[in-house]
């Protein structure tokens, strides 16, 4: 069981999508897996905005740096090029059409459901959102959704006679 536990958890950091099914096939009590599902998508969130804004502010100063210069061969000019693209495709996904329409509470309550909540965290960090504010609001979407998928889940293997 203790692998179980640990396996769910860490899939839970990378998609509760992923936790959910696993945690249930491997015989978790669903209260459990709620648990370890919302613990490990909020470790992942945690991490995400602890360290974002760093990441932003040297992204952006080693970008400026890398952006002028006649070396259109080199590595930091393309690392700048692929940053750019990310930052242009950012801007242009699901989640920053639901951040355009109904703001940070949006973002974090259809983050687990669009795509991954570390995700989420990352681009509200990247469009100036509050953290504290943006984590109890993913914080309040990942319980939700953990919630619903697990016992919908349970009650579905539960009728299938898995």
């Amino acid at each position: 069981m203790f692998f179980q536990v640990i396996g769910v958890f860490l899939l839970a950091l990378l998609e509760i999508w992923l936790a959910i099914p696993a945690g249930l096939i491997w015989g978790l009590n669903p209260a459990l897996v709620i648990l370890l599902v919302c613990g490990g998508t909020l470790s992942g969130v945690g991490v995400i905005l602890l360290l974002s804004g760093k990441i932003r502010a040297g992204s952006n100063r080693w970008l400026d740096k890398n952006r002028t210069g006649d070396a259109a061969l080199s590595l930091s000019a393309l690392f700048a090029q692929i940053i750019i693209s990310l930052q242009e495709r950012l801007r242009s996904g699901r989640l920053y059409k639901v951040w355009l329409k109904y703001g940070i509470i949006g973002l974090g309550l259809l983050s687990p459901v669009l795509t991954s909540a570390p995700i989420a965290a990352f681009l509200g960090v990247m469009l100036n959102a509050g953290r504290l504010k943006l984590f109890v609001w993913i914080a309040i979407g990942v319980a939700v959704w953990a919630a619903g998928l697990t016992l919908a889940m349970h009650f579905g293997l539960i009728l299938l006679g898995i």
